[in-house]
């Protein structure tokens, strides 16, 4: 991800951004760095701040697109379900491990309940 790149090319500094997000400029850094895996919404407000496409931010280059490399970019995104994004099994994995916690939960309730 190009995402230092792209803030840098608009002019942005780390704070702003950071702001825009309602996160420390420490939480947003680590995003940049790579220490902090995005969520799918996240990556959403960022690429709307930045104006540009989640994609772009994924993409591995950072070249200047004609009118009709942003078509293929838009193409491209309709076609994105978080199934192609890399972080899918660590969402199923997540969700399992709180899927185990809700019955957990469920039963301590139960047997506070009697």
């Amino acid at each position: 991800m190009k995402l230092k790149k792209i803030r840098e090319k608009g002019h942005y500094t780390q704070e702003y951004i950071a702001k825009r997000l309602g996160i420390s400029i420490r939480a947003y850094s680590k995003i940049e760095r790579g220490e902090t895996q995005l969520t799918i919404n996240r990556l959403k407000e960022i690429s709307s701040i930045l104006n540009v496409s989640p994609f772009e931010l994924l993409s591995d280059e950072m070249t200047q697109k004609s009118p009709k490399d942003q078509q293929t970019i838009q193409n491209e995104e309709e076609l994105m379900t978080i199934e192609s994004f890399p972080m899918k099994e660590h969402y199923e994995e997540t969700i399992a491990i709180l899927k185990d916690q809700i019955e957990t939960l469920k039963k301590i309730i139960d047997k506070m309940s009697f």
